[in-house]
Formats: structure tokens, C-alpha cells, sequence
């Protein structure tokens, strides 16, 4: 026949109900069928997957923010450089020396 694969083992914590059922400790070990490792895999695999949905969520509303934030600090310096250009034109013309008259 086919050659099975071997079985791993875990332990197996029962609850009190389940122990008053079954003589012995309250760790058995019982195979882990592959179903059941399949199931573990899927969930890490799922937890996987959240975080870094999470993380590009994250990476998203930053970006957005910051944007807007550079955005609106541009707008800032803009009106800035223009009041500075003002202020110098302003006091270049105070600065000058009258014209001689003839």
C-alpha cells in the first residue's frame, strides 16, 4: 500500500467536563491530523494577511495626512516669499537716494 506519513504529535489541554470523562492528566497527547495543522496554517496565514493590511492602511491615512500637511505649509511659504519680495521692493525704494534735480 501506500506509505503513510508519520503523525505528529501535540498536547492537548481538555476541559474539566472532558477530564471527568477520561482517566489520567489533564495533558494527553493526541495525534494532530492534518486537517488540524491545516487549520493553525490558514489561521497564522490569515494573521499574516491583517497585518499588513493593517500596515497599508496605516501607510495610507500617513501619507494622506502628511500630503495635506506639505500642502498647506506650501501654501504658507508661497505667501511668505511674496510678502518678503514686497517688504525688500518697499525698502529698496525708501533706500535709494533722491534723484538729482538739474
Amino acid at each position: 500500500g501506500a506509505a503513510r506519513k508519520p503523525t505528529s504529535w501535540r498536547v492537548c489541554h481538555y476541559s474539566a467536563s472532558q477530564r471527568r470523562r477520561m482517566p489520567g492528566s489533564s495533558a494527553t497527547l493526541v495525534p494532530e491530523t492534518g486537517v488540524q495543522r491545516d487549520w493553525e496554517e490558514r489561521e497564522f496565514a490569515q494573521s499574516i494577511q491583517l497585518g499588513i493590511k493593517s500596515l497599508a492602511q496605516f501607510l495610507n491615512e500617513f501619507e494622506n495626512t502628511t500630503r495635506t500637511k506639505l500642502a498647506s505649509l506650501n501654501s504658507k511659504i508661497a505667501r511668505l516669499e511674496r510678502r518678503m519680495t514686497l517688504v525688500e521692493a518697499t525698502f529698496d525704494s525708501v533706500n535709494q537716494p533722491p534723484a538729482a534735480t538739474s
